[in-house]
Parts: C-alpha cells; sequence; structure tokens
C-alpha cells in the first residue's frame, strides 16, 4: 500500500512538471509569434504591423522615390493628382534583394470618395483598368517598369472602409522573376490613403500570407 502511493506521487511529481514545461514552451512559441510583427503608428492616424526583421526605408530614401515616379510620370506626359502626397512608410524584405515590398502613402485631399466607390459600377472599373493601363504604359518608355499583365481594378473592404484594388504584373528591376502588385487607394476624410504590396512571383506563397496580414492590420 505504501509503494503505491509513493508510485502515484512520484507520477503526480512528473505530470505536473510536464505540464509546467509545456505550459512555458507554449508561452515561448507565443511570444515568438507575437514578436514577428510589431505596429508602426504613421501620421494621420495611421498603423498597420510589418515583419519585425523587415527593413524601414530612411525618409530622405522615401523621398527620392516618391520624386522618381512623380518625375516618370511627368516626363511621360501623364496627368498628376493637384492633391499633396506624402509617403509615410516604405519597408523591404529581407535578405536583400527583396523579394516583397510595403508602401503606405496619403494625398491631399482625395480625387474620390466613399459614396463613388460604393456606387461604381463594372463599366466605371474597366474604364478605371484602361486609364491605369495607358498612363503605366507611357511611363515604361520614362524608366517606369514594364506592365506583363492588363490592370485589374476592384472593390474591396480595408479596415471597414470601401477600397479601390488596383493589380497588375510588372518586371522585376533586379531579377528574372515578375512582380505582382497591388494597390489599395481608400478615400477617408482627410485625404486618400494609398498602401501599395508587392511581391516576386517565384516566391509568392511565401510573401502572399505576410501581405495578406500586413493588408488586414491597417487601421485608421
Amino acid at each position: 500500500m505504501q509503494d503505491s502511493k509513493k508510485k502515484f506521487q512520484v507520477f503526480l511529481v512528473v505530470l505536473i512538471l510536464v505540464t509546467v514545461f509545456w505550459a512555458l514552451a507554449w508561452t515561448d512559441c507565443t511570444l515568438a509569434q507575437d514578436a514577428t510583427f510589431r505596429r508602426v503608428s504613421l501620421s494621420h492616424g495611421i498603423s498597420i504591423e510589418i515583419p519585425n526583421h523587415w527593413g524601414i526605408i530612411s525618409p530622405i530614401d522615401r523621398q527620392n522615390i516618391h520624386a522618381a515616379g512623380q518625375s516618370i510620370a511627368k516626363n511621360a506626359g501623364v496627368e498628376i493628382s493637384q492633391g499633396k502626397k506624402e509617403t509615410l512608410l516604405a519597408v523591404n524584405a529581407t535578405p536583400n534583394p527583396a523579394g516583397s515590398m510595403i508602401r503606405v502613402s496619403i494625398t491631399q485631399p482625395a480625387d474620390f470618395s466613399q459614396e463613388e466607390l460604393k456606387s461604381a459600377t463594372r463599366a466605371d472599373l474597366a474604364e478605371i483598368s484602361e486609364q491605369m493601363q495607358t498612363m503605366f504604359k507611357k511611363g515604361e518608355g520614362q524608366g517606369g517598369p514594364k506592365l506583363l499583365s492588363r490592370v485589374t481594378s476592384r472593390v474591396e473592404i480595408v479596415s471597414g472602409r470601401h477600397a479601390l484594388a488596383l493589380e497588375y504584373t510588372r518586371n522585376s528591376l533586379t531579377g528574372a522573376s515578375a512582380w505582382t502588385v497591388t494597390q489599395y487607394k481608400i478615400p477617408v476624410k482627410n485625404g486618400l490613403i494609398e498602401m501599395t504590396l508587392s511581391h516576386r512571383n517565384s516566391d509568392r506563397y511565401l510573401w502572399k500570407p505576410i501581405l495578406e496580414r500586413v493588408k488586414r492590420s491597417m487601421q485608421f
């Protein structure tokens, strides 16, 4: 009887130790998962989650990116929005060369409203696709990326708001694989928020889940 009691006590001690071990292991795993992403607060009340190990591009480099885009459009004779555009965030995946990118900007005032997006018809979206197609084609000769597919447009919901989603495939500037680019244009009270998510197609199964989480994390 005494031996049975001792065996039972030993069993309880082992069970407790195993339970504690797995609890600690699960806690470490959860903390590691949470540490993979971090929330970045931007101006105009915008915030977004980005992978913690990706590289944030400096404000000066962001200005250069913006200047390059504006110059390509102007040199190509493309009409540029009269609103003031500010690049708020530019993030590249690591290691280099980057296989995925995140860009967030805001233009004030917005070119269109939530009401206009809600009432957009298929014909309206088809016209937008054609306009964007023409614009990108004009930019190709001025240093812009080469389009490899037609531009598609649709209306999606991002953070509870209607967003114009433009998607296309372009050539890579550093390698052979094509890239898919999706730009979300979200009209809000204080301007037009633009979030551009792009990834290299050759390893899209790695990048797409990350970018989907980034998109769903946006708050404003």
